[in-house]
């Protein structure tokens, strides 16, 4: 492995240096062959410029290039002073060699060299093929005294030249390179060993010896800084081994102790084995004398255990099922569904708790009741079932009672709900009749009645109209159990119904001289709801406040808008608030009626919303000339929770309880929903205060 890591090492060096050197010869090699065309093609420019100038003076004078004598030898006088030179010609303007230094160079297509003028007068260079190879020529335009050219010079150096000049650099650089290469070569193997391999080398030896158990001889500093770290570290490792071995004889001595102990233990475990059999003997006395029945199954469903009880509840001896499967003890018992029954068992196998209630029939005939639990309990791998049967005969028998007396209330009260229907619609005909003629006795035959007849009329009218009132919140209140009061719904501005309201009954405000206090909430939205039933719901409200205020009390309405959420559970509400508030919130427009009454007892508060339910001992109470009776048909306030209800809202009344005597008052709180909500969205819950 060592062998391998250097071979692979130093051969990876090899091809990291060959790459490198041979790019970098690359490279300088092509720099200087550029650098040695530019350096030539600048020569030739220079020797050009200096003819072009001497020419356009002469031709400055007027005469005509074509006969300006010398100009050939002029172009053999500027090769041969550059002996690199090959060759220089001038090319008239129709393209034609005019003069040239050596006849063997007036066959060569000029023409390819460009159009002989460039840009702002700077010379061009190409590359011409000539009978000789190639050649690098230069162009320089000849002009007039008035800017036209007359000629261009072309001067051009033979490729040849070039690549003379390379190859000798080429030559040069293999020397150069094998020289460096083979020095490089030679410092990076030397420092691969010094500095790489014997390190190694010597972390293999310290790390063979810790392998074999020698965790005593150190390893030595290594003049590499992150292998002299990784040996710090392999001598901390051994180090560590070293107190580890240790710690190892020191935990096999204390094993063997462990084992002497242990061998203690298991004594003492014998000991606790002959208690716990004594304590499954007082399981199985309490198992017997337990006051339910119980049966023991295993995996397979067979009985195993079953105690006294069991023979008492069922009437059949334990030897007729214990040992069998339990579908013998159901087929005993006469049990409907018995692949129901099985399948309980097989979930209560699963951990699952199962209870359940079963008919059985016991061997004398009677029909019992039994409330069947099932758990699992696990013991090792082994699960046994404990089966518990309750008797609760007698329970079932006085629910079912309950059951039957509860249906015959429902049906008595529907009967109620029925006859208050029937007899309202049946009176309301008839008291219509009595209504249009003392209206006109009262209008059209006034003057044919005697005056003492009048004030019969009117009372027979007044009463009437009491008795009408009396058979409408009768309609309304058997419209509201049937769920059939139709709804108006429209927008309505809550605080002009309690306004409205409070001018209709500022008769009886100043009759009874109660002062009336209002606290309207003038940023409230609009509700979407019915204007009539909501008149209808306040005035009962107002109403019952006045009736239960003494003369000079005090009534006080309140409008403000809460955010409360509806719980779902809830079948009803009973004035208890909720701090959670995670539910989602809607908004509520509340009304709050106070009154400083003679209040409500605490037991009536919890049926005044009942229908015809009065509240007891309150015959008169009034502190001035005034008396105002309290008893009516006790439907104001029921009718006011069903509106209220019928609006998705809720209606509840707080008081300190009854005193006529120091008037604790009473509140109606009333929530209205902004937005019409069902009964379906169960009652709302303050969740504010």
């Amino acid at each position: 492995m060592k062998q391998s890591l250097e071979k692979r090492i130093i051969l990876f060096s090899f091809v990291i240096l060959s790459m490198t050197t041979l790019a970098n010869t690359g490279m300088d090699i092509a720099v200087f062959r550029r650098d040695y065309i530019q350096e030539m093609e600048l020569r030739s420019q220079g020797l050009a410029a200096a003819f072009k100038a001497n020419i356009e003076k002469v031709l400055a004078l007027g005469i005509n290039i074509r006969d300006v004598a010398g100009l050939a030898d002029k172009c053999r006088e500027i090769v041969q002073s550059d002996p690199e030179m090959a060759y220089c010609a001038i090319k008239g303007k129709d393209g034609a060699v005019l003069f040239v230094s050596d006849s063997s160079f007036a066959q060569l297509d000029f023409s390819r060299s460009g159009s002989g003028e460039g840009d702002k007068g700077t010379l061009n260079s190409n590359t011409i093929e000539g009978p000789k190879g190639s050649y690098y020529d230069t162009q320089t335009p000849v002009r007039t005294f008035d800017g036209e050219t007359a000629a261009s010079i072309h001067i051009g150096f033979p490729q040849q030249v070039i690549d003379q000049k390379v190859h000798a650099i080429v030559l040069r650089s293999i020397i150069v390179f094998f020289a460096f290469f083979i020095a490089s070569f030679a410092l990076v193997v030397y420092f691969l060993k010094r500095s790489i391999m014997e390190p190694i080398s010597s972390l293999l030896e310290g790390v063979t010896r810790i392998s074999r158990g020698d965790f005593t001889t150190p390893m030595q500093e290594l003049p590499v800084y992150e292998l002299n770290e990784l040996s710090v570290k392999i001598n901390a490792m051994a180090a560590a081994l070293e107190t580890r071995d240790t710690a190892l004889r020191d935990n096999y001595k204390e094993l063997s102790a462990t084992h002497s102990q242990l061998h203690d233990s298991y004594q003492q475990l014998e000991k606790l084995s002959l208690e716990l059999e004594k304590s499954e003997e007082i399981y199985k006395k309490l198992l017997e004398e337990s006051g339910d029945a119980i049966i023991i199954l295993d995996q397979s469903e067979t009985i195993i255990i079953a105690n006294k009880m069991v023979e008492e509840f069922l009437g059949y001896p334990a030897t007729d099922f214990v040992g069998k499967h339990v579908t013998a003890l159901l087929l005993l018992l006469k049990l409907e569904n018995i692949q129901h029954f099985l399948r309980d068992i097989a979930d209560a196998f699963q951990g699952n708790h199962v209870t359940r209630e079963v008919v059985i029939i016991n061997s004398r005939q009677e029909q019992l009741v039994g409330m069947i639990r099932a758990s699992c309990v696990t013991m090792g791998e082994n699960s046994l079932l404990q089966v518990i049967i309750r008797d609760v005969t007698k329970e079932r028998e006085i629910i079912t009672n309950l059951e039957k007396s509860a249906a015959g209330l429902a049906r008595l009260n529907r009967m109620k709900d029925s006859f208050l229907g029937l007899a309202s619609h049946e009176l309301k005909t008839p008291l219509t009749v009595v209504m249009g003629y003392a209206d006109l006795l009262q209008s059209d035959l006034k003057d044919q009645l005697p005056a003492a007849a009048h004030e019969m009329v009117q009372n027979i009218s007044n009463a009437a109209a009491r008795l009408d009132a009396v058979i409408k919140d009768m309609i309304d209140v058997s419209k509201i159990d049937q769920k059939q009061l139709d709804l108006h719904l429209e927008q309505v501005d809550v605080n002009g119904l309690v306004e409205e309201t409070i001018r209709e009954l500022r008769f009886f405000f100043a009759l009874r001289k109660q002062e009336i206090g209002v606290a309207l909430d003038n940023s409230l939205p609009m509700i979407h709801g019915d204007r009539t039933r909501l008149l209808q719901l306040l005035s009962n409200i107002l109403g019952n406040a006045i009736k239960f205020t003494p003369d000079g009390g005090r009534i006080s309405v309140k409008t403000s808008l809460k955010h409360l959420r509806r719980d779902p559970q809830a079948a009803g509400f009973d004035g208890v608030f909720s701090l959670n508030t995670d539910k989602q919130q809607r908004a509520f427009l509340e009304i709050v009626v106070s009154d400083t009454g003679i209040g409500i007892d605490q037991d009536d508060q919890m049926r005044i919303f009942d229908k015809f339910y009065e509240v007891g001992n309150i015959e008169e109470h009034s502190s001035g000339k005034v008396a105002f009776k309290s008893r009516g048909a006790g439907l104001g306030l029921s009718i006011a929770k069903g509106v209220a209800e019928m609006h998705g809202g809720s209606i509840w009344v707080e008081s300190q309880g009854y005193d006529q005597s120091t008037c604790p008052g009473t509140t109606f709180h009333i929530l209205l929903p902004i937005e019409p909500l069902s009964l379906a969205d169960g009652p709302v819950v303050d969740t504010m205060n």
